[in-house]
């Protein structure tokens, strides 16, 4: 009797702990589960070439991919304060600005004041061209002041130097538009191989197959950091709902071809983010001259 008697209040004991510790993991998953969806981060990279010329030595870009519409801070002033503080020469916004017409009305305050701060050039996304609202876009994208590439390039002088900026079209575009090797031959014939190429285009599967084309960096996007990530790994899930994609944030190489995959700030997914945060990108060009 006294064996079972005091055996009943320690497996009562046992079970308050199992049930605190379940509550203590359910509260820091939540907690995590919220920071990864609403808190801004900013990430700052390094690429450097001797190609760069020592003219555009910290020549500063700030990327913004797939925002969808999303809003940080009032009026967007969370996003507005990141961005004055890189300092940027030029905005770069690589595809998935909008997915429908109430993100329209969310991201039309923010352009006048994004161009303000600096230049900013755009490349379309697979999601604007499914929105049924790009001609919207593009007209608004105008009258704010945003230079919109599409299949084109543009020159970028400092010093009595050049950098070309390119930008090609999503797939989901016109089904007759250039293909991203007839664009970038256009380029290096009109231009030579000397100037280096940076290249804005939407989607992160880009790398081997244009590297061959003369383009220097790629900025681009899509991935959503893989929606969730864990701590040294790439992510989970891809933009499709593939499992384990490849290049889904951070900086990768091939032959003499850099990619650049930033984990973008919003979410057109309806998948929450995990230890994933929206990432504000800050690309700064060094040159390896110096």
């Amino acid at each position: 009797m006294t064996v079972s008697y005091n055996g009943a209040p320690k497996k009562t004991a046992r079970r308050r702990k199992w049930r605190r510790a379940l509550l203590a993991a359910l509260l820091l998953f939540l907690l995590l589960l919220i920071d990864s969806n609403l808190r801004l981060v900013t990430t700052r990279v390094v690429i450097a070439s001797p190609r760069i010329p020592p003219a555009f030595d910290g020549f500063t870009i700030v990327q913004l991919s797939d925002v969808h519409g999303a809003v940080f801070g009032k009026d967007h002033e969370t996003l507005l304060r990141k961005i004055i503080d890189a300092r940027p020469d030029l905005i770069a916004i690589t595809g998935d600005l909008i997915s429908d017409e109430e993100d329209m009305k969310a991201i039309e305050p923010l352009l006048p004041r994004l161009v303000e701060i600096a230049p900013v050039y755009y490349v379309t996304g697979n999601h604007e061209w499914d929105s049924g609202c790009i001609r919207e876009l593009f007209a608004l994208l105008k009258d704010a002041g945003v230079r919109v590439l599409r299949n084109e390039y543009a020159r970028l002088e400092r010093g009595g130097k050049t950098l070309l900026l390119a930008g090609i079209d999503d797939p989901n575009g016109p089904w007759d538009m250039l293909k991203p090797e007839a664009v970038l031959t256009h380029i290096r014939e009109a231009e030579g191989d000397t100037p280096y190429l940076i290249l804005l285009a939407h989607r992160n599967g880009y790398l081997e197959r244009l590297a061959p084309y003369g383009v220097d960096l790629i900025l681009s996007g899509h991935a959503h950091g893989g929606m969730v990530r864990l701590p040294f790994t790439e992510g989970l899930v891809g933009p499709n709902r593939e499992l384990l994609p490849k290049r889904t944030g951070g900086v990768y190489t091939w032959q003499d071809t850099t990619l650049f995959v930033s984990r973008g700030i919003g979410n057109g997914t309806g998948f929450p983010r995990f230890l994933n945060n929206p990432e504000l990108a800050v690309i700064v060009l060094q040159s390896a001259a110096k």
